[in-house]
């Protein structure tokens, strides 16, 4: 991407996409985030982190001891949807 594409991708951002977006190129220039790494900190990325805290705060996790005993489990939970699906199983 060029920076003349960049700025016409700019214009076109919705307002209320303004701050989050101006914040995040601001510390990639500034060097305080890898611009490799820049995916990490948008905002949809970061409130996925806070959920995923809440769920791990909240135990709403399970711990395996290896692949395997992952990969027997992944068999035994119905896909999302099913009225039979619990997290916690």
């Amino acid at each position: 991407m060029t920076k003349a594409e960049l700025h016409r991708l700019v214009d076109e951002l919705p307002d209320d996409v303004l701050a989050g977006t101006a914040d995040l190129l601001q510390r990639v220039v500034r060097r305080e985030i890898d611009p490799a790494q820049a995916w990490f900190w948008a905002h949809a990325w970061q409130a996925g982190e806070r959920e995923a805290d809440a769920d791990l705060a909240a135990g709403r996790m399970r711990r395996f001891d290896g692949d395997d005993g992952f990969l027997e489990h992944l068999e035994r939970v119905p896909p999302p949807g099913d009225p039979a699906a619990d997290p916690n199983r």
